[in-house]
């Protein structure tokens, strides 16, 4: 029994150890769980930095020109456009998939993604990363290409990502709507209003005088336009009712 005794101190010891050192594991656990509770920084030492590298700025461009009826999206996440079809596997998915993401996504007008462009660079040739990015757009049905900096796809090349039937579909002129055609008959209608009011009604007084007071006027049209002179009257002039031409009290 002697033995027993003289080993019990020490295991007492050891096992407030192990707790005090479970207890502190199961703190910092929690604390990395729940990152908003930290404290903010008083200092944020940011700076901005362009979204696109130079090479990727080549390829917007280019994209932008080869199809221009369609929504073009920069370093978009590959779980912004996948979901799982188990929903008890939302986080599996979600940790395998959350750092993963696509150059660009050539976008229909209603959001769905049709093809994925990438430019390979060292952090994107892994074949890990290269496996689960062509599985998921595989899986997704969204066309994928991969190009090199040195050798960026033509116009051509990108048009033919899309399937021909959407490509038409986009080109093609516009239908327009029953808003659209309401609105330009009313504007129409509204116009040709307009247009025989004006043709009803005399010309601005402001805009005659001016005519009438021209010195330049033709004489010919200045006459036509006043009454006739009684030529016994006045001699062959103008007669003009003021103070000089009424005839003197009896």
């Amino acid at each position: 029994m002697q033995p027993l005794i003289a080993w019990t101190p020490a295991i007492i010891a050891a096992a407030l150890a192990l707790t005090s050192a479970l207890v502190a594991a199961l703190l910092l656990l929690r604390r990395q769980r729940k990152p908003g509770s930290q404290p903010l920084p008083t200092d944020w030492a940011l700076s901005p930095r362009p979204v696109f590298s130079s090479d990727e700025k080549r390829l917007y461009r280019q994209l932008r020109d080869a199809l221009p009826q369609h929504v073009v999206l920069a370093k978009l996440p590959l779980v912004r456009f996948c979901q799982p079809l188990d929903p008890r596997r939302v986080r599996y998915w979600y940790d395998l998939l959350a750092g993963s993401h696509v150059a660009f996504a050539v976008c229909s007008a209603s959001g769905r993604v049709l093809a994925a462009v990438d430019i390979e660079t060292e952090r994107s040739s892994s074949r890990r990363t290269q496996i689960i990015k062509q599985s998921v757009l595989e899986a997704c049905r969204v066309r994928y290409l991969r190009c090199r900096p040195d050798e960026l796809p033509s116009v051509a090349e990108l048009q033919g990502l899309l399937p021909l039937p959407v490509l038409k579909a986009a080109m093609a002129p516009a239908t327009p709507s029953p808003v659209d055609v309401t609105r330009e008959r009313l504007s129409n209608t509204v116009a040709s209003r307009r247009q025989a009011r004006q043709n009803t009604h005399w010309p601005d007084s402001a805009f005659a005088d001016s005519q009438f007071r021209d010195s330049s006027f033709p004489e010919s049209r200045y006459n036509s336009l006043l009454p006739a002179a009684d030529p016994a009257a006045s001699g062959g002039g103008i007669v003009v009712d003021g103070p000089a031409s009424r005839p003197p009290r009896p």
